[in-house]
């Protein structure tokens, strides 16, 4: 193939003068070797036409502030291309997010696009960025650099800074309390430790103490509800109230069903003449209305039977 372009090119030439054919065949040649460089070089001028595209979205940017980078790619739909991740330096700006677009192709090729949403806190006039294109090959992977687009910082405060005169404000201004959830967790954490380690060494105390308490509170609750019965009218009415009051509690006591038991079961239970004395009085006046004038003797010999019981019970739990 060479060989015939080479033919047209040298049979182009009989067109000149016979004093000039030296001339013409090394003019020939010349355009032969140009050839050949130009198709040698045709993939590498390919690659350089086929550049990313890079540009600003805003032609102007503020400290601290927001912009867009829109970085564009044409290529053919078989390459693989790689556009800069957060692991790039992207300076003078810093990378707050990027947002890829989806693939659009056509017959000029496939197009990728990604805007960079970048931030600058550099203090140049001029900012300058130019970002790259990886072309993954077999060998190796290219970088393609787009052309270089810049941003003009806008500036807030215009004139020379040290013509001006700048006043103090000493005024406070108040600020919110924010709590230190940190702190505050490792405390929690800490008491919850020191209370663990207390538990697993003085476990069984605790809940003996406890349940001790427990008891002693029911007592107490009994002993005043009941006295608040009997200083009042002694009539059937209320002896019968504090007798049920009674008998329940010596079925929490002693776990024994008092409420069904008639006074002599009660008598063989508890064997005690006095408490015998005084279910008989109580059992003249609730069912047979006669009140003994030794009723308010009776009602307390039945709390004091209560008492006991609970001293024995107590002692009992307080030994296990």
């Amino acid at each position: 193939m060479f060989r015939n372009l080479y033919s047209f090119l040298e049979s182009g030439s009989k067109v000149e003068e016979k004093g000039e054919r030296k001339k013409g065949k090394g003019f020939v040649k010349k355009r032969v070797y140009i050839f050949f460089l130009s198709y040698l070089l045709s993939p590498i001028s390919f690659l350089l036409a086929q550049k990313p595209q890079g540009k600003f979205l805003s032609d102007s940017i503020e400290v601290g502030k927001p912009i867009d980078f829109a970085l564009s790619f044409r290529h053919k739909p078989t390459a693989e291309v790689f556009f800069p991740d957060t692991s790039y330096n992207y300076y003078p700006f810093e990378l707050v997010k990027r947002n890829l677009l989806p693939t659009n192709t056509d017959a000029r090729g496939s197009l990728d696009s990604v805007i960079y949403t970048l931030v600058s806190f550099d203090i140049e006039k001029v900012q300058k960025l130019s970002l790259p294109i990886y072309n993954l090959a077999a060998s190796d992977c290219t970088a393609v650099f787009s052309p270089i687009d810049s941003v003009f910082l806008k500036e807030m405060i215009r004139g020379n800074l040290d013509s001006l005169s700048l006043k103090t404000d000493v005024k406070l201004l108040h600020l919110p309390q924010q709590a230190n959830y940190p702190k505050i967790l490792s405390y929690i954490l800490g008491i919850l430790s020191v209370c663990g380690l207390i538990y697993l060494i003085f476990g069984k105390f605790i809940r003996k103490q406890y349940q001790l308490f427990l008891f002693g509170r029911k007592q107490n609750d009994f002993v005043s509800t009941y006295k608040k019965i009997v200083k009042g009218t002694l009539d059937d009415k209320n002896i019968g109230k504090a007798v049920v009051l009674w008998k329940k509690h010596l079925e929490w006591l002693e776990k024994r069903p008092y409420s069904s038991y008639t006074t002599k079961e009660i008598v063989v239970r508890l064997p005690n003449e006095s408490l015998e004395e005084a279910l008989k009085d109580v059992d003249s006046a609730m069912y047979g209305g006669i009140l003994s004038t030794q009723m308010p003797f009776a009602m307390n010999v039945l709390l004091n039977t209560a008492v006991e019981l609970y001293k024995k019970r107590r002692e009992e739990l307080n030994n296990i």
